[in-house]
């Protein structure tokens, strides 16, 4: 490491972190996906979500934010690109009424 820069090793690729479903993510593409539940459960004590809010998430990803909002707030309207994550969360809410999730 010199003058402070950190040097990519050949041959590891960085744009995709695989996932234990078999999805690959696009780190190009912002796809961050939140696994520690006690960083998901300090995000949403600290929104401080009513529970008559309404509640925008962009990029919802696998949902592990959107089950916690779902249980702390009235609605989530949760706004995903890729269709492979609209698949995800389609098994994992199946059975969610669309009044609470859309």
């Amino acid at each position: 490491m010199a003058g402070g820069k950190i040097k990519k090793e050949k041959g590891k690729p960085s744009q995709h972190t695989p996932y234990q479903g078999g999805i690959s993510f696009h780190k190009s593409k912002g796809q961050h996906i939140l696994k520690n539940p006690l960083l998901v459960d300090t995000i949403v004590q600290k929104s401080g979500i009513k529970p008559t809010d309404v509640v925008l998430e962009i990029g919802p990803g696998t949902g592990n934010l959107t089950k916690k909002l779902l249980d702390a707030g009235k609605k989530v309207i949760a706004v995903e690109i890729d269709p492979r994550m609209v698949l995800e969360l389609q098994k994992r809410f199946q059975g969610t009424p669309s009044s609470r999730l859309m």
